[in-house]
């Protein structure tokens, strides 16, 4: 009975912390996603690994690893994404 309580517990414990999870950490498509040329900015460097346009506000950029982007002179927002200008 006891051991049974406990593994209700732990199953209960676990789901609220997944779903707390989910609740505080954006989804990858949320980093692109504007409404106005503000919102958008150009982040990482040339070479870098997520180099590119972003949401400003969006906080989970992970540069580096093997991988090579080119990087945006500047972004403007199009169409509600954060889009690359290279002219």
């Amino acid at each position: 009975m006891k051991e049974s309580r406990g593994l209700i517990i732990l199953i209960v414990l676990l789901a609220i912390f997944s779903v707390i999870f989910i609740l505080t950490n954006p989804s990858p498509e949320d980093s692109k996603k504007c409404t106005v040329d503000s919102d958008c900015l150009v982040f990482g460097k040339t070479g870098d690994c997520n180099c590119g346009c972003y949401n400003k506000d969006y906080q989970w950029w992970t540069p580096g690893g093997e991988c090579f982007c080119l990087a945006p002179k500047s972004c403007k927002c199009v169409n509600g994404k954060c889009e690359g200008i290279f002219g």
